[in-house]
């Protein structure tokens, strides 16, 4: 397997155009459905208001983690800890082999008809959902309104220690704030102002949405540190 994904690093690299964050192995227009587990993203709306507050819904921000998307990844290694297909071919929710393809617009009115789907996702998700699809969806290995019902079907994996209700409009240290969490998680921070801030959480699972708890070092965008972080409130 890791003989596998070394060719898809070699021949991806000159494809990758977009920047990395450091330690990341972005493996573009690799075949799709082959990855070790997946990350179900989640993002507190505040910070996301905070960060850009003339986006759809941020003028009544709520407190909840909306479902970002579900983003297939393979192992971390000593020297990546963020290593995932992306803009995948060869994917069943394509017509076209050997292509990266864009979202269905019959697809995306389906799954925004979907009222369970509408209150886990942010408001006017419309350019959220084509940019997930091509980036991460295509890598799923299923069709393309079977990845979005997904993000239904796997929701019960996001879970956290009611106690975090308590800490919103306060701030809370590292280890505090993953005692709150089940232990598959890897967290996203945010700094604006001299203050660190929750910004995301990635709930690691597998297929059927069970714990994966075989990488321990998945980082997604900036690490939270060890000082203290910051939950804002809408």
């Amino acid at each position: 397997m890791n003989r596998l994904y070394a060719s898809m690093a070699l021949s991806a690299i000159s494809l990758c155009a977009h920047a990395l964050d450091p330690g990341e192995e972005s493996m573009e227009a690799v075949p799709s459905a082959k990855f070790d587990y997946l990350a179900y993203a989640v993002t507190w709306q505040p910070t996301f208001c905070m960060l850009k507050p003339a986006t759809a819904g941020c003028d009544k921000p709520k407190n909840l983690f909306y479902t970002h998307g579900i983003w297939a990844y393979y192992n971390s290694t000593d020297q990546s800890a963020n290593r995932h297909p992306s803009f995948c071919t060869k994917s069943v929710g394509c017509d076209q082999t050997g292509a990266v393809c864009e979202l269905s617009k019959t697809v995306q009115d389906q799954a925004m008809a979907d009222k369970v789907f509408s209150k886990i996702v942010t408001e006017s998700p419309e350019y959220l959902m084509k940019h997930e699809w091509k980036k991460h969806g295509t890598c799923y290995g299923t069709s393309q309104i079977q990845y979005f019902e997904d993000f239904v079907n796997l929701r019960s994996a996001v879970k956290y220690n009611p106690d975090f209700t308590q800490f919103q409009g306060k701030s809370l240290d590292l280890d505090s704030l993953k005692a709150l969490f089940p232990p598959n998680t890897s967290f996203r921070c945010v700094s604006q102002g001299g203050k660190q801030y929750l910004f995301e959480v990635f709930y690691l699972i597998d297929r059927q949405g069970q714990p994966y708890t075989e990488d321990q070092k998945l980082q997604i965008g900036e690490k939270c540190q060890s000082r203290d972080i910051h939950i804002p409130v809408a």
